[in-house]
């Protein structure tokens, strides 16, 4: 992914917070970073091992999705 795909998705992305950005040769955002920091995880998911899974605090399994970008997609549109 280079910066002009990093824009065009973050064009795409509602909440500040929720936009992407590169950080130690992968992309973060700052509402991952909080969510990460709250014991919040991602996954590969044991049944399908293309998927991954998000997990909360708890450790509970909250949604498989394709890669990290659709969870952020299902994340920030749980926020709207």
């Amino acid at each position: 992914m280079d910066q002009i795909e990093i824009d065009k998705i973050n064009n795409s992305i509602p909440f500040v917070e929720c936009k992407i950005y590169w950080k130690e040769n992968e992309w973060t955002s700052k509402f991952w970073e909080q969510l990460y920091e709250r014991g919040w995880r991602l996954i590969k998911s044991e049944e399908y091992s293309e998927m991954v899974v998000v997990q909360n605090e708890q450790g509970r399994s909250l949604y498989t999705v394709k890669d990290k970008l659709e969870m952020l997609k299902v994340l920030y549109n749980m926020l709207i």
